[in-house]
Parts: C-alpha cells; sequence; structure tokens
C-alpha cells in the first residue's frame, strides 16, 4: 500500500511537472538559394548589353533586419518566431540571387556585387515587407520589395519595378513559406529583367511592360474575392462583446447582394473586402438595431464602436438562491416587449442569457405582469457601452415557490466587470445553539456539552470555463457555560480553504488547493475536581507542575495546520441537485505545534488525587498521496447534505494515514432558521495506546443573516 502511494505521488508530480515545464525550443535554420529550374527561356541572351552592373546591398528594415523570421497577424500585430530562423543575411543574399540572374541570363557585359572602378549603372533592391502573414483564417507569403535600375552616380533611377505579392499557402510548414518567398524574389526578379532589357533594346520586346512601372496581383488569391477591381486579402469585422464573455447573441452580416453570413458579438469575422451591412441586438425583427456601409479592407480589423447597452437580469429569494421565475422587458416609452426569458440557473451551468438593447429606460416584469402593472415590476437605465446586472429578490412560500417581487435594483456597478467570469461573493454571520458530544479525549467516555457559537461565514467563486477558483473562510467563536462553571471558550476556529481548478476537459481537469486551519484564544482542559499535572517539554524537561482544575493545552494560534495538494480533480457530478468530484495527487501537511500538550497518561496517586502528564507536540511535515472526495446534495423534504473527506497516505512507511471526513446535514425550517448536524471523524494516534477514530457530533440550530 505505501509503495503504490508513493508510487503514485511520483507519478502525479511527473505529470504535473510534463504539463507545466516548458519544452525545449529547437532551432530550424532556412536560406534562400538559386534555382535553376524556374529560369525563364525568352530572356537568355546571345550578346549581352556592352554596360558594367554592380548590385549593391539590400536595404532592409529594423523590422526585418534580424535572424527571427517574421510573422504578420491582423491589423499592426507582428510577433518573432523563436525556432525559425534565417541562416543568411537578407541584405546580402538577395544581391547575390539577383547577381547570379543577371549573369545567367547573359543580361550585361559584367555584372558583380564589387567594383574597383565605377560601373555604369547600379541596381538597388529595398525590401518594405517580408512575412509569414498567419491568421486563423488563411497563411500566406507576402513580399513587398522595390527593384531600381540607377544611373553610375545613383542619382536618379531609370526603372522601378514594385513587388506587392501574397501567395497563399498549401500548408502549415515554414519551409513552404521560405520556399514560396525564395520563387518570387526569382520570379520578380525576371519581371525586373524584363523591364531592363525593353529599356535597353530601345523597343518593346517584352508587351506586358510598355511602361516602366506596374503593379502586379498575385493571381493565387483570386479564390478569395468576387469583386474584378479588389486588390486582394481579407479583412475582419468584429462587434466587441463589452460583457466580456463568450455568451453574447449572435448578429447578421449582409453583403452587396444581400446573402446572410452569421456572426458572434465578440467574435472577428473574416471576410472579403467589400461593403457590408449589419443587425444586431435582442428583440424581433423591426426592434434590431442596423448599421450600414461598412467597408472591409484587405489585413485590416474593422470594429465597431458600441452604440448598445447591455443588460443581465438575475432572479434570486432572500436567502440568494436561485429562483425559477419568468421575467419580460419593456421599452418604457414605446411599451414594446423584447421578450421573456427564465433567469439561468449557473451553478448548474447554464448559458446566462445576455440582452443586447439600445440605450433607454427599461421596465421588467415577472409573473407574466402586463406592461401596465403596477405589481411586480421594475426599472432600469441601459446606457451605451455599458453593462447592467439587475437582481430581482423574490418572496417564497413553504414549498420554496415564488409569490411575489420583495425588491429589485442594480446592487453593484459591473462596469467593466466580466459578468462571465462567475464571480460570487457572499458573506452570512450565523448565531448558533449548539449540543456537542465527543470522545476526543477520553475513547470510552463521550463528553456532551450545550454551546453558543457565532459564525462569520464568507465564500467567494470564480468560475469561467477554463478556471474555476473557490475561497471558503469560516471563523466560529463560542462560549458554553454550565451549572457549576463560568462562561468558558467553548469553540474557536479558523478555517480557510482555497481550491484552484483548470479544466483541459469537460469534467477533468488540474487542481492545487492551499488550506489553513488556527484558532484565536487559549485552549484550556477543565475538571469539576482540581488534580496534580506534569508538562513535559519537546527536549524531555519538565516545564510545568501544577495542582488546579484546569491546564493550558493550547497557546493562541498553536497549532497552526497546513495542508497543499496538487493533482487531478474529477467531477463525476454536476447537476442542480447533486455536485460530487473526486481529486487525487501529491499532498502536504505541516502541524505547527509550539506549545501544544496532549494528555500522554493519568494515574491515581495514594492520596486519591487524579495525575496527569501532557507531552509537549512536535511539530510535524508530512507529505504523501492525497485523495479527496467533496460533494453536496439537494435531498428530498428540504434536506441538504455536504461531504468533504480528506485522505493523506504518506510517504513514510512509519507515519499512519491521515484521515479527515466532514458530513453535515442541514434542513431549512423557517426562512432565516435551520438545523443542522454536523459529524466529524478524524484518525488518531496518542503516544500510549492505539490508533482510534476520533468522533465528534454537533447539532446546530442556527439563525441566518446575510450581510452581502
Amino acid at each position: 500500500m505505501k509503495k503504490l502511494a508513493i508510487y503514485s505521488g511520483l507519478l502525479m508530480v511527473l505529470i504535473l511537472a510534463g504539463c507545466s515545464a516548458g519544452q525545449v525550443v529547437s532551432l530550424n535554420y532556412y536560406v534562400l538559394e538559386y534555382y535553376n529550374h524556374n529560369e525563364n527561356e525568352d530572356l537568355f541572351r546571345e550578346e549581352p548589353f556592352d554596360y558594367s552592373v554592380i548590385v549593391l546591398t539590400t536595404k532592409v528594415p529594423q523590422t526585418y533586419n534580424r535572424r527571427q523570421i517574421v510573422i504578420r497577424h491582423f491589423g499592426p500585430r507582428i510577433t518573432y518566431s523563436d525556432q525559425d530562423i534565417w541562416g543568411v543575411k537578407l541584405s546580402e543574399i538577395i544581391p547575390t540571387l539577383v547577381t547570379k540572374r543577371l549573369n545567367r541570363y547573359n543580361i550585361f557585359k559584367h555584372t558583380q556585387e564589387d567594383f574597383f572602378e565605377q560601373p555604369d549603372f547600379s541596381i538597388n533592391t529595398s525590401i518594405n515587407n517580408l512575412e509569414l502573414y498567419e491568421s486563423a483564417f488563411i497563411r500566406q507569403a507576402r513580399l513587398n520589395m522595390d527593384f531600381f535600375l540607377t544611373s553610375g552616380d545613383q542619382e536618379t533611377y531609370l526603372i522601378r519595378h514594385t513587388v506587392n505579392r501574397e501567395k497563399v499557402l498549401p500548408d502549415d510548414e515554414m519551409d513552404t513559406f521560405v520556399q514560396t518567398i525564395n520563387e518570387i524574389i526569382l520570379k520578380e526578379c525576371d519581371e525586373f529583367i524584363k523591364k531592363m532589357i525593353n529599356y535597353f533594346s530601345n523597343q518593346v520586346v517584352f508587351e506586358e511592360y510598355l511602361n516602366t512601372f506596374e503593379e502586379r496581383f498575385d493571381p493565387s488569391l483570386a479564390e478569395y474575392f468576387e469583386d474584378e477591381q479588389t486588390t486582394g486579402g481579407k479583412g475582419l469585422l468584429l462587434l466587441p462583446a463589452i460583457t466580456k464573455s463568450d455568451y453574447e447573441p449572435y448578429y447578421t452580416i449582409y453583403d452587396k447582394f444581400g446573402f446572410e453570413i452569421s456572426g458572434k458579438m465578440g467574435v472577428p469575422v473574416p471576410l472579403d473586402q467589400g461593403i457590408y451591412s449589419i443587425r444586431y441586438g435582442s428583440g424581433n425583427e423591426n426592434q434590431l438595431m442596423k448599421k450600414s456601409n461598412i467597408e472591409i479592407i484587405p489585413r485590416f480589423k474593422k470594429i465597431i464602436e458600441p452604440d448598445w447597452g447591455c443588460l443581465l437580469v438575475d432572479v434570486i429569494d432572500e436567502n440568494r438562491n436561485y429562483t425559477k421565475i419568468r421575467y419580460e422587458i419593456f421599452d418604457l416609452d414605446s411599451g414594446e416587449s423584447y421578450g421573456q426569458e427564465f433567469p439561468a440557473d449557473l451553478d448548474l451551468g447554464e448559458q446566462e442569457k445576455i440582452w443586447v438593447l439600445r440605450p433607454g429606460l427599461y421596465k421588467i416584469t415577472i409573473n407574466n405582469a402586463p406592461f401596465n402593472t403596477y405589481r411586480d415590476f421594475t426599472t432600469v437605465t441601459v446606457e451605451k457601452s455599458k453593462v447592467q446586472k439587475l437582481t430581482i429578490v423574490v418572496d417564497t412560500d413553504e414549498e420554496g415557490n415564488p409569490t411575489g417581487m420583495l425588491g429589485a435594483g442594480v446592487l453593484e456597478d459591473i462596469t467593466g466587470i466580466v459578468s462571465g467570469d462567475r464571480v460570487k461573493f457572499s458573506s452570512a454571520i450565523h448565531a448558533n445553539v449548539n449540543v456537542n458530544s465527543d470522545n476526543e479525549v477520553d475513547r470510552d467516555d463521550p463528553q456532551t456539552t450545550i454551546t453558543f457559537n457565532t459564525q462569520l461565514d464568507n465564500r467567494l467563486l470564480y468560475d469561467v470555463s477554463p478556471l474555476h477558483y473557490s475561497l471558503k473562510s469560516l471563523i466560529e467563536l463560542g462560549t458554553s457555560k454550565s451549572t457549576d462553571t463560568d462562561f468558558r471558550i467553548a469553540a474557536d476556529d479558523i478555517d480557510f480553504k482555497n481550491t484552484f481548478i483548470y479544466y483541459f476537459f469537460r469534467s477533468l481537469g488540474l487542481y492545487g488547493r492551499f488550506d489553513f486551519n488556527s484558532h484565536f484564544f487559549k485552549g484550556f482542559s477543565y475538571s469539576s475536581d482540581n488534580f496534580y499535572y506534569q508538562k513535559i517539554d519537546k527536549n524531555g524537561e519538565e516545564s510545568e507542575v501544577k495542582f488546579n482544575d484546569k491546564v493550558l493545552l493550547k497557546p493562541p494560534f498553536f497549532p497552526i495546520i497546513l495542508k497543499e495538494g496538487m493533482g487531478i480533480n474529477l467531477r463525476i457530478l454536476n447537476r442542480a441537485k447533486a455536485n460530487l468530484s473526486v481529486r487525487a495527487g501529491f499532498g502536504l501537511r505541516q502541524d505547527i505545534n509550539q506549545g501544544v500538550y496532549t494528555l500522554f497518561s493519568t494515574y491515581t496517586d495514594s492520596l486519591g488525587f487524579e495525575n496527569r502528564i501532557y507531552h509537549e507536540q512536535e511539530s510535524t511535515d508530512k507529505t504523501g498521496t492525497e485523495v479527496s472526495l467533496v460533494g453536496s446534495f439537494l435531498l428530498p423534504y428540504g434536506l441538504t447534505y455536504s461531504t468533504n473527506a480528506d485522505f493523506l497516505f504518506p510517504f513514510e512507511s512509519s507515519e499512519s494515514t491521515i484521515i479527515e471526513w466532514e458530513n453535515i446535514i442541514s434542513i431549512k425550517l423557517f426562512k432565516y432558521l435551520a438545523l443542522d448536524y454536523k459529524l466529524k471523524l478524524e484518525n488518531k494516534k496518542p503516544e500510549s495506546g492505539s490508533e482510534y477514530l476520533v468522533e465528534k457530533h454537533t447539532l446546530f440550530l442556527r439563525v441566518t443573516y446575510f450581510l452581502r
């Protein structure tokens, strides 16, 4: 069993390390080279022009004059590939390719990259853009450069050839991109040579170049354009999602022929170059908002400035529980209905309805009430580019059915806050009357007391796929009193639980957790009669001997119990009435015991007095395989059941398994009054004696007041 736990823990660590560690980047180097196979036979000359020409170093702007291959995205953003590197300098290899091309075609008497004497002409090349154009919709090789033929003094150019080519790539391989760029450069060099042959021959040898400058278009892009006057490329249209969520509605795009294209707010839509119109919003066809004459420009993201607002409606009862009741939204000026809807149960994972509306004042009714009702209604203002979340609080009967509206309003400003984040925070004070019974002190003699407790209960939940974070804090203070004692601290507990889960599948993810447990005040053990006690510290020395009716066992804040863990989280059930998750992974636990004593042994002396010996506890640090079970269930007759089981199987064979299992059954009596029963099981191994299971029973009659 211990070996299995060790192997499981090591496997879990390796899995997590593999998920989190960065991969070693392998560098790929690419070169541009001369291709013989794509030479143009029409350009070979028997007699060269009797001139000397120097091919100068290519001018490359700083953006592209680096080793990393440049990747351009939609708009102005570029990135540099970390693993795809030029193995040559662009400023040097391009003149080499041009020089070899000219010499192979025998165009000039002398063509070199270096001259000791003044040449007759110069050839200059300039790179404007050389990049891999990449998006989710298309992948292209893009080259924008210029070829110049200048006189020997380089003061004026005689011929200019401008290249602006975009070629769709058939695959995602970087080799394909580099080869495509290589071919474009050589092909465009041929076109430049055609212009020079026309120029120096003083006749039109190549009719396609009657002028010395001409813009060219790559026919490989024709499939993306229907308009013959377009110049190539796709653009993006974006209607922003002002709630920053994935749940904003769809809208309709119309092209110049009236064809419809569906788009979703917050998601860029790729469109061919052209003029479009859109319809968007909530309501029927006549209530939708419209925009026309939207121009889509290649490689440019057209962002529509929001002229609408968003409204979210939440319906709860006084206890902040989700309530399923239909509501309806009306325009307060016209009385038009924009539709009816039920609120979303976020705990069930239901999609929250986001209303996209014109700025203005709206009336919301419940229980199918009409527009002109003076009962069960509220109003809300929707503002341009802003999000409003309206909370409606309804009254319920004994069976939990909604009966009417108690109140409504915008409880918090969520402008700029991500509604899809599903951030929930609640805070409540519980007042408890407790009946406690446990056998922690004496295995065979359970102790029963009546206590009065107060609890500050705070909960925070952040849930937006794939991230889930929950924080639960419970601060509990209580006193007890019997007929023969004064008021005593009976309950003193500080408990924080933090859990973070990243779901890489719908129900499977990685979790990390950190728990903290402590207390505020000194902890005593009491007796109805005086007794002798002796304390032995960690060094085995006697630290205190007294004859009293109580003994200090725990100083303020100690022991401090810390728990950390990471591993795999499997969500077995995620329903309205049943929620259950199982976790397994690598766990750690630290018990920091400073001045903490436990009972070691007792005996009665010859005078009949009880004698107790207490030993100071060592701080412990345990690591092992942890397994957790967390669940909550809604049962018939208004009962709820929650369970939280923690098991730690230490790697050290000499250490015992740690078991902590808390079970709570609750029944709601009235709106603010509930009866709770808690059973907590813990294993305990005293210094003397065998290990046994500690049972802690607690009965709460709890009154709750919500602070938030």
